[in-house]
């Protein structure tokens, strides 16, 4: 076989090694460089964000705790003036007539949550259940 002749083969052997080093240099030299930058870039950019994300959980847990305190107080609050004023006193529920003060928070709740257009506000109609019926 000509191509296992011990005249050729030394020379292909040769240029092989040659053709590999220069792929090897060339590899090493002008692209790995380029693609360690790209993924140090990549490392550094996810750093940037986990850092980002984790500040936003902490500023966000911080306000849930603000609203919760807020809530309680303000429901403590609420509980001591119902519990103070005998106007407001509302243990005999059945009595109240809550329709009309359902129909109110009902409206609120239609333009707090749909706050667009008025004219497409007015045009949906809800109708409030009553929480007492008679």
């Amino acid at each position: 076989m000509p191509q296992l002749d011990r005249i050729i083969i030394f020379p292909q052997i040769f240029w092989l090694f040659v053709i590999f080093t220069i792929f090897y240099i060339s590899l090493t030299h002008f692209f790995l460089p380029k693609f360690l930058r790209s993924l140090r870039a990549r490392k550094e950019i996810i750093k940037i964000n986990e850092a980002e994300a984790s500040l936003l959980i902490k500023k966000s847990i911080g306000n849930q705790t603000k609203l919760k305190f807020l809530l309680s107080n303000y429901l403590s609050d609420i509980k001591k003036i119902f519990s103070i004023n005998p106007i407001l006193n509302i243990s005999d529920a059945e009595s109240l007539n809550t329709k009309k003060v359902d129909e109110l928070i009902s409206v609120m709740i239609k333009n707090s949550v749909l706050f667009c257009d008025s004219q497409i506000l007015d045009s949906i109609s809800i109708n409030v259940k009553p929480v007492y019926s008679k």
